[in-house]
């Protein structure tokens, strides 16, 4: 259990931008946990937003109110990388530096709880290749029936997240061997239900990746994971909600906003007989809050949208 006049020792990457409200949030959670290592990554200011560069100068000053003994490094970039770079190229600094720590954006809110339980993780994993990251995140809503205090599954969220060098090394922005990968049948064999459908999904996303069509990091981070057959680590409880809202971080119109968090007794952790995929919890997943679902509800709000939109023309129309 953490202390309050204790370090942590694992290393924190915490990822900010331009939003200081809930940089603010995140960095309170931080700060009581007061961490030895600490990294502060900022992407620079866009060139065509008048209002950013006030907003990310007010944003990075938000570290000032660090207090406790740290050893601080900062990562503050003068232009624009987007989303995608300017993320991924922050977590490969990092682990440039450490071999092991956890990984915060700045509109991800971690119950203290998540730190000590990312930390005994990551420490229990360590030289275990198959395991590839720790999430925070638990879409389920608490609602798992397990003895256990966490499984392993193939649904890779990054809400909140724990990783090592040796797997942040399999990343590829650019999605180099996609081609290959497409044309043969490694993609639908790494899913146990659902393949088809699932194939599909993701070799759309991997395409537009590949094609420099969307600007992201997450799905080559899921991408890299899959290739090397691993898995990823949930906590039975959800200890991290995300508050962010429409923004540079992808995270507008997710019904999965605020989650409510569940605490983990670090002391009483039971671990799983075994390191495979849960396919019955990523069935529910995906099935029933994760990725199917969440289309429909983009469905359907575009949908009211394009009601509303028609209904406006209607009504012009008429007067």
């Amino acid at each position: 259990m953490l202390k309050s006049n204790v370090l942590f020792k694992t290393p924190v990457l915490f990822i900010i931008f331009n939003r200081p409200d809930v940089t603010q949030i995140v960095f309170d959670q931080i700060k009581k946990i007061k961490p030895k290592y600490l990294f502060v990554a900022a992407d620079g200011p866009r060139v065509n937003n008048i209002d950013d560069l006030a907003k990310c100068e007010k944003t990075r000053a938000i570290i000032n109110q660090i207090d406790w003994d740290c050893e601080l490094k900062t990562l503050f970039r003068d232009k624009n990388l987007g989303c995608g770079l300017g993320v991924s190229s922050a977590i490969t600094w990092f682990f440039d530096n450490v071999e092991q720590g956890i990984i915060l954006e700045d509109d991800c809110v971690p119950d203290l709880t998540f730190f000590d339980f990312a930390e005994l993780m990551l420490e229990k994993y360590k030289y275990n290749n198959k395991v590839k990251m720790i999430s925070g995140t638990n879409y389920l809503f608490n609602k798992i029936k397990r003895t256990e205090s966490y499984y392993f599954s193939k649904y890779y969220s990054i809400w909140g997240w724990a990783t090592w060098k040796r797997a942040w090394r399999d990343f590829d922005f650019n999605l180099t061997n996609w081609p290959e990968i497409k044309n043969s049948n490694y993609l639908k064999n790494s899913f146990n239900f659902k393949r088809d459908k699932l194939t599909k999904f993701w070799s759309n996303n991997f395409d537009a990746v590949y094609d420099k069509k969307i600007d992201c990091w997450g799905y080559q981070w899921f991408y890299a994971c899959l290739l090397s057959d691993g898995v990823t680590l949930v906590p039975v409880n959800n200890l991290v909600s995300n508050i962010g809202n429409i923004g540079a971080h992808g995270s507008g119109g997710s019904p999965f906003l605020r989650m409510p968090i569940k605490k983990t007794d670090i002391q009483l952790i039971i671990d799983p007989k075994n390191i495979v995929a849960d396919d019955a919890l990523d069935k529910l997943t995906y099935k029933n809050i994760g990725l199917f679902k969440y289309n429909l509800f983009k469905k359907i709000w575009r949908f009211r949208f394009a009601v509303f939109k028609t209904i406006k023309k209607m009504v012009f129309i008429q007067k």
